[in-house]
């Protein structure tokens, strides 16, 4: 008896259990998520002809990296760094800027609200060279930049002067906006993230700058996948 008991006694929790499971299978295929209402975003004002002039000259400034520092043309990258402080005055005004090993550089526009962790938005200034041999391989000269209308051509147009040009384009115009943030934001720009597995990286210098002042992120946003059009 005490056998046949605890047998029924089983049973009936195994029972139970499928019963809850099937009642949790029923239930979440009937779930549909409410359908929430959000104000729309204003328009955005934006200089798409600027930036596309910007990025097409920011190709044509042949910041190639290289894992020796001894065959990097730093010129270029100088050259690179006075670019970006003469087409983009308002960040170069209102933001503090530093040259972070040799190369990289590291903005900071401050924000109204000093509780806030700041974020951090990142892009690299450097390319990778044209392999010797394959220059009559591009339909255009790899730093060129041309605009053809529809597309930029060059090295940089993808990998990754085009985040770094809309990052730089955006704050620009919102401070001529009279933009403030209400937290920090740090831009973060490297100079050897195509080689950055060597002692010298950009990046863990600008790592370990942030850390020695005990600097924390609440969000960053890196080279990323395409940007792809969805239909929901």
């Amino acid at each position: 008896m005490k056998k046949l008991s605890k047998t029924l006694a089983k049973t009936a929790a195994i029972t139970a259990a499928g019963g809850a499971s099937a009642y949790a299978a029923i239930k979440a295929a009937k779930f549909r998520e409410e359908k929430k209402e959000y104000t729309p975003f204003p328009e955005e004002k934006v200089n798409l002809e600027r930036y596309m002039n910007d990025l097409s000259d920011a190709i044509k400034i042949e910041s190639v990296s290289n894992p020796d520092p001894e065959k990097v043309d730093w010129e270029k990258f100088e050259r690179f760094h006075t670019f970006l402080e003469e087409r983009y005055p308002l960040v170069n005004m209102r933001l503090s800027r530093e040259i972070i090993a040799r190369g990289s550089l590291l903005y900071y526009l401050e924000g109204s609200d000093k509780s806030l962790k700041p974020i951090a938005m990142l892009a690299h200034m450097d390319v990778v060279p044209v392999s010797r041999g394959t220059e009559q391989d591009w339909t255009y000269p790899a730093f060129s930049g041309h605009n053809d209308g529809e597309f930029i051509w060059g090295r940089g147009s993808l990998d990754m002067k085009n985040q770094l040009i809309g990052v730089m384009e955006a704050l620009e115009e919102l401070l001529e906006e009279g933009f403030t943030p209400a937290r920090g934001i740090y831009l973060c720009f490297g100079h050897d993230e195509e080689v950055m597995s060597t002692v010298t990286s950009g990046a863990v210098a600008i790592v370990n700058t942030l850390r020695e002042r005990g600097i924390q992120l609440e969000a960053v946003l890196d080279e990323g996948g395409a940007i792809l059009k969805v239909n929901v």
